[in-house]
């Protein structure tokens, strides 16, 4: 017992000489760094690994590499105009914008100088008088054109030829609706398989202009002006680089009973009823409920309300020969030139790191509260301490992703250079939301196919004027269709990007608001910005005011009242006219911007 007693001693002896208090210390101060290094994991990656907790017996896909930089395309080759004349060497075809006399005006929310976009401005006979604007009049001083007479879609495929050189051999042109037999089918009549993969295909480096309208829709002139623009201005003048299609909805759910897809003389015959002007119907392409139903019966909505984007998922699966497909609507009005526009918002998106783009996305930049957009970049870094909510993809069990593995496991790691020349596979308009926090998005609660139902994580930034990858509408429309996953309208381009790991940007277009002195209303847009963040993904409360005064916002009544004014129509004699508009030589001068939305006047 003696024996025992002194080996029990003697053990406790080097017990007590091993936990001396510097070992203690040691022991703590490596429990604390661990409990720190979690609590960071899970307030900067907690989306990160949702889910990891069961093995997933599914076949994994194939991931996208790390890295994707495409190599510049060569120069672009000038194509034809309406008039005939190569656009770049026509005078009548050109814009005839000016520079303003003292400072260009400040806008209330995003940046001329980060999108580099031209500080210039124009009048509405210098904007649209190349698309007929003003041509009844006898001071039109431009050569006159036969509207009618002129095929959009031929002019465009004769500037695809011209560049085809430019592009790599999947680029292919655009065939004439009227003609071609139609790509959409219902599920088990189409001809292409019913789910493609991101790897199938190789780049075009051309992207879709996609732009809504509907069976009924009343083309008013400025309407014409719009797409004829839009044409000109993107295609024509980017060497085919885009490729602006209409996308008409037949509105079937409201008495038509004309089953477009059961013949190609119905078909025909919906391309009368759809009433598109004629020098549009070559790029008019056709689509009914019934031909969503028949692909997503799953989900089990299709209005557009809720699933603006089933459309565009059927487009990138018949329709692959693009790599990105713009979403933009009707009553978009681009006050300079679009496709100097489009390319400034994608060289935006392009130059963007992976890293905190989320997080920049969440917030919009305000010159006026924080300063320029390098000082607005450093702050988001800072609130997030350098790391990122999405590095990688964010994980939830119901999606496989597609996305690349980040180049390093820790996004403090990282030194912003990770995504940058890699195009954007999601591009939106206006600033993201995070759904699960307090807010009182309408929405809100729609969502299936998650186990974890309205705490799963999403975003939605509206309005749904994006654009998105084919790789990106692809792994959406394999999730509807064989799993009937579904998120709203203005939360599913983002939100399946974000758990896909595909790229996502922001790119903060300037924005500005009638009631620009009115500082407690911008406040509480701001609502502290970054800093005032507590988690750095946007701020703590996704609540705002009413948008009615913005130059673009999905119910902004202030945008029609620039536009209409502007082309000579005051709306309300009661409203004054807005500020945004210069007047020199009597003569009203635009800045160059987007309107959103801009309604026909009742």
């Amino acid at each position: 017992m003696a024996a025992r007693m002194n080996r029990l001693g003697l053990a406790g002896a080097k017990f007590r000489r091993f936990f001396t208090r510097q070992t203690l210390v040691v022991a703590l101060a490596i429990c604390l760094v661990w409990y720190l290094g979690m609590q960071f994991r899970s307030d900067s990656q907690h989306w990160s690994h949702l889910g990891g907790e069961h093995p997933d017996l599914r076949t994994p896909p194939k991931r996208m590499p790390t890295h994707n930089v495409l190599p510049p395309l060569s120069e672009r080759v000038l194509c034809h105009g309406p008039r005939g004349h190569l656009l770049g060497q026509s005078h009548d075809d050109d814009l005839r914008s000016r520079e303003l006399d003292g400072p260009y005006p400040q806008p209330w929310a995003g940046t001329f100088e980060e999108t580099g976009l031209d500080l210039v401005v124009m009048t509405a006979e210098q904007r649209y008088g190349p698309y007929g604007f003003g041509e009844d009049r006898e001071n039109y001083n431009r050569q006159k054109v036969d509207w009618n007479t002129i095929d959009w879609g031929q002019l465009q495929n004769d500037c695809f030829e011209r560049n085809r050189h430019r592009f790599p051999v999947a680029a292919t042109r655009f065939d004439d609706t009227r003609t071609a037999k139609p790509r959409f089918a219902f599920r088990n009549f189409s001809g292409v398989p019913q789910v493609r993969h991101w790897h199938e295909f190789e780049p075009s480096r051309r992207t879709a202009i996609v732009v809504r309208t509907w069976r009924g829709y009343q083309y008013m002139p400025e309407d014409l002006y719009y797409l004829r623009s839009l044409i000109a201005e993107t295609t024509l003048k980017s060497g085919a680089e885009y490729q602006v299609i209409l996308l008409v909805d037949m509105k079937d759910y409201e008495g038509y009973d004309n089953d477009i897809f059961a013949s190609e003389e119905a078909y025909q015959k919906g391309l009368q009823d759809a009433g598109v002007p004629p020098e549009f119907q070559s790029i008019a392409l056709l689509w009914t409920e019934r031909l969503l139903k028949s692909w997503y019966p799953l989900i089990g909505e299709h209005r557009t309300m809720w699933q603006v984007f089933q459309p565009m998922q059927l487009l990138a699966l018949h329709y692959p020969e693009f790599d990105h497909f713009w979403q933009l609507e009707m009553d978009m009005r681009f006050l300079g030139d679009a496709g100097k526009y489009l390319d400034s918002i994608t060289m935006v998106a392009r130059n963007e790191p992976r890293k905190q783009a989320l997080e920049r996305s969440s917030f919009w930049h305000m010159i006026s509260e924080i300063g320029d957009f390098g000082e607005f970049f450093k702050q988001v870094d800072q609130a997030n301490k350098g790391g990122s909510h999405a590095w990688g993809p964010m994980r939830v069990p119901e999606i496989l992703p597609i996305g690349p593995e980040p180049p390093v496991a820790d996004p403090r790691n990282e030194t912003f250079q990770w995504g940058v020349g890699e195009e954007a596979d999601a591009i939106t308009t206006s600033y993201c939301m995070d759904a699960n926090k307090p807010n009182k998005w309408a929405f809100r609660d729609w969502i299936s196919g998650f186990q974890s139902g309205v705490k799963t994580p999403r975003f939605y930034c509206p309005p749904a004027i994006m654009r998105a990858s084919r790789n990106l509408l692809l792994v959406i429309h394999q999730a509807q269709l064989e799993y009937g996953i579904r998120v709203p309208s203005e939360a599913t381009i983002p939100s399946f990007a974000l758990w896909h790991g595909l790229k996502l940007s922001f790119p903060q277009q300037p924005v500005f608001h009638r009631d620009r002195d009115d500082f407690a209303n911008k406040a509480k847009w701001w609502r502290g910005g970054p800093r005032a963040s507590s988690t750095g993904l946007g701020p703590d409360n996704s609540d705002h005011p009413r948008g009615r005064g913005l130059t673009f916002w999905w119910e902004s009544d202030w945008a029609k009242h620039i536009f209409y004014e502007w082309m000579g129509r005051k709306l309300d004699e009661g409203e004054p006219r807005p500020w945004i508009l210069t007047d020199r030589d009597g003569k009203l001068w635009a800045p160059n911007i987007v309107l959103h939305p801009v309604k026909h006047p009742k």
